[in-house]
């Protein structure tokens, strides 16, 4: 499915516009929401067990920066989703290009910046000599006329949309190869393993880099590169917890009531490596937000998908002079980075069963 997806966008609909029952919507917004229907399963026995949820919520409290980083982190989801909307709900504009009666290069509203040749579209102030900012855009424009605010909302876009669809591409490849090679053992374990090996020697990135390059520069490429590609250290770490609980008793009594292998993997297995699954994922997402900001600093994804990365690449052609650019680009994408990691290393915490123990 991902590999006919990529394929439609890169020779068929190059555009990435496809319409479903009467909606026009590119393809990775159409694996957005795959991705959350995907996440909302996942969680569905969780909100089946309330005293599950009593206890994790009671670890996760003890951490005030693993829940103000989930604070961040929504906030993030509801602007990459709701955001554009939003924006244009309250009224503030969204530009595309230069045209007539747009300034471009304009800085922040509350700050102003001295005219220069490196500038020329800029507002100017009645003297002449300086450009001040302007509350129609408060945090200013680009060179090419775009609102950093909605450059904003739209890098979240991407970074949520990326992380989100690779995840649930990764994680079904990542825990059947593990929990398979944990359970059988043997040949199929060394077998499974060795292309594990194999596929770490190619990192996912240069793939992504030739993809681009060859093909279509677009989002759907990076996120089928990734879920095809980056799955292999989730699935060792999958492997590894799965693999001290094949010899269990509740594993060992299906065996003996006469359960099947899949059966056993899918029923016993796969719901006792979720916590590892979890905090393997939530710890390589910021590592896909900063690849996929680098690929677009770099200039190989699609101009129409406006990352931070890319943004930032604008930013800096016309640095010091443009730093507003750099800046509101930069931020979010640190503190994204950052919010992910904080979380991810406090969510390995909270649904490791043998938390409770150590405290």
């Amino acid at each position: 499915m991902l590999g006919g997806a990529a394929l439609w966008e890169a020779f068929v609909t190059p555009t990435g516009i496809v319409p479903f029952w009467g909606v026009s919507a590119g393809i990775i917004e159409y694996l957005y929401y795959a991705s959350l229907a995907v996440v909302g399963w996942a969680l569905a026995p969780l909100a089946r067990r309330p005293d599950l949820r009593r206890l994790y919520w009671r670890r996760l409290r003890r951490k005030p920066a693993a829940l103000v980083s989930a604070a961040y982190l929504l906030v993030l989801w509801y602007a990459a989703t709701f955001g554009a909307r939003t924006l244009s709900l309250l009224g503030i504009e969204s530009t595309d290009g230069i045209p007539y009666g747009v300034p471009a290069a304009q800085p922040p509203a509350w700050t102003s910046v001295e005219m220069s040749p490196t500038i020329p579209y800029c507002q100017a102030s009645l003297d002449g000599n300086v450009c001040p900012g302007t509350w129609r855009f408060p945090l200013g424009t680009t060179v090419d006329g775009h609102g950093m605010i909605h450059l904003i909302v739209e890098g979240a876009r991407v970074a949520v949309q990326v992380s989100l669809v690779t995840a649930a591409l990764v994680v079904p490849t990542a825990v059947l190869v593990g929990t398979v090679a944990a359970y059988y053992g043997g040949r199929v374990d060394a077998l499974l393993m060795r292309y594990v090996d194999l596929q770490r020697v190619v990192p996912a990135v240069f793939v992504v880099l030739l993809v681009q390059e060859t093909f279509s520069r677009s989002l759907v490429t990076i996120v089928a590169v990734f879920g095809l590609f980056d799955w292999d250290g989730t699935a060792r770490l999958v492997r590894s917890a799965a693999a001290s609980r094949v010899d269990a008793g509740y594993v060992r009594a299906a065996r003996d009531a006469g359960m099947s292998g899949p059966q056993i993997v899918r029923r016993h297995i796969v719901p006792n490596v979720s916590d590892t699954v979890v905090a393997a994922v939530a710890n390589r997402m910021p590592t896909l937000v900063l690849v996929e900001a680098g690929i677009a600093y770099l200039g190989f994804t699609n101009p129409l998908a406006r990352s931070w990365g890319s943004t930032i690449a604008i930013g800096f052609s016309r640095f010091p002079e443009l730093w507003w650019t750099v800046a509101f680009a930069a931020i979010p994408l640190v503190c994204t980075v950052a919010a992910m990691s904080v979380l991810g290393d406090a969510l390995r915490d909270v649904l490791d069963s043998r938390t409770e123990v150590r405290r």
